[in-house]
């Protein structure tokens, strides 16, 4: 056994986390189980050794998942989530497949060349309870021509691509010419002051940390302003997907729900914390979020609690970065109403209440309207805005894509 081999059967282990839609609950128990075990989550697949898939995948976000699993350098593991008794078990197994790994002979990863995307050889094969697969030895051959030039577009995080593909070159910049290794090179067309400038086509999710399962954002940048956005929604829960937010162990609204949408408050202010950049304040509240779940001590968690809030609502830095941004009308549901800052904004007010001990629950979301409207506003809210405000944007907004389908199966249900 070789130095390598030595200490990469002794690190631990980097997953890459991914939620499809239905996966809220598994994704929220792998966070607690990673914080637990001290594991460091990667935060994009070149820097993971293990992919962690939770919750159900479907034909579309299978794609998505191959794409990110090639970008994932050797030895490598794949773990499959759909039961959250399993979650402790399946990474256990997941870790010691990868240590047994470690001693495979390792390949470079490929460059970024999703349009080729190469066949996992031990396949992915649905959902299966804790199953882990690892394909350390993978070998990336044939590939079908009808996997064309705009496949690439549909790589996780930020693949650009060319919607163009076909289109004869027009200019030096040849609209749709690759470059070696795959990277799509620019067109060009008239921005919002009638400059000529380079255009790249890029797509955000459904695959990225601290971003709503099931999500795709397709930009058209210019620089690093969007000139265009689209949103959609990638792969489908089963059709009796509950809502994780209002399942019954979570106290429901019946119940008063002041801890089920404390923690939901919770959840979605440590990812916007997370993506503004304030790492160590979205450890707090995922930690605050998890003992709220738990249903633990409440004194300590209060005074924890409202130290967090008061706190993050004195930040001055975080004003700054999200005052003016996205901001929304008043005819659209209250949880999305005015700017990013006015959303986080009220989601403290639903945490401090909570940690208040008040005794009536905040006014209920129509959750599954608020994200159709979320889908529908995210366009406008998008264009115009710098590539840097956009994930601010989104994880403002958080649309939880999972409760149409809950809102669906309840009315169906009666």
């Amino acid at each position: 056994m070789d130095v390598t081999t030595w200490l990469l059967r002794r690190a631990r282990p980097r997953p890459f986390v991914v939620t499809a839609l239905g996966g809220t609950g598994l994704r929220i128990a792998v966070e607690d189980e990673l914080r637990r075990r001290s594991w460091q989550p990667a935060l994009t697949p070149v820097a993971a050794d293990m992919l962690v898939v939770c919750g159900p995948s479907d034909g579309e976000l299978a794609q998505v998942l191959d794409r990110v699993w090639e970008q994932i350098p050797e030895p490598r593991v794949r773990v499959l989530l759909d039961a959250r008794d399993d979650v402790a078990r399946s990474l256990n197994e997941g870790s010691a497949a990868l240590a047994e790994s470690a001693e495979i002979p390792r390949r470079e990863p490929p460059l970024a060349d999703s349009a080729h995307p190469a066949p996992d050889p031990s396949g992915h094969g649905g959902a299966g309870s804790g199953r882990h697969e690892d394909s350390g030895a993978a070998d990336a051959s044939a590939h079908s021509e009808e996997h064309g030039a705009h496949d690439r577009s549909e790589g996780a995080g930020s693949a650009a691509a060319d919607e163009h593909g076909g289109h004869s070159g027009h200019d030096m910049h040849g609209g749709g010419a690759e470059m070696p290794g795959g990277l799509p090179m620019a067109e060009r067309a008239a921005d919002r002051d009638g400059l000529t400038l380079d255009r790249l086509h890029a797509e955000l999710g459904p695959a990225l940390p601290d971003w709503p399962a099931g999500l795709r954002v397709s930009l058209t940048l210019q620089g690093d302003v969007v000139h265009d956005a689209a949103a959609s929604v990638v792969g489908a829960p089963p059709a009796d997907t509950a809502r994780f937010w209002t399942a019954p162990h979570l106290g429901g609204r019946e119940r008063g729900g002041l801890s089920a949408e404390a923690a939901a408050a919770l959840d979605g202010m440590q990812r916007l914390l997370a993506v503004a950049g304030w790492s160590d304040a979205a450890a707090t509240g995922r930690r605050l979020r998890d003992d709220l779940l738990r249903r633990g001590p409440r004194e300590t968690w209060r005074a924890q609690c409202r130290r967090w809030t008061r706190t993050v609502r004195r930040s001055r830095l975080l004003r700054w970065s999200t005052d003016g941004l996205g901001s929304v009308a008043p005819d659209a549901p209250e949880a999305l109403r005015g700017d990013v800052t006015a959303r986080w904004k009220r989601r403290l007010d639903t945490i401090e209440a909570a940690a208040a001990q008040k005794g009536a629950a905040p006014t209920p979301t129509d959750a599954g309207t608020a994200a159709q409207c979320a889908l529908d506003l995210l366009p406008s809210l998008l264009a115009g805005q710098e590539l840097a405000a956009v994930r601010l944007i989104v994880a403002s907004l958080d649309p939880d894509l999972e409760a149409p389908v809950a809102d669906g199966a309840e009315a169906h249900h009666g």
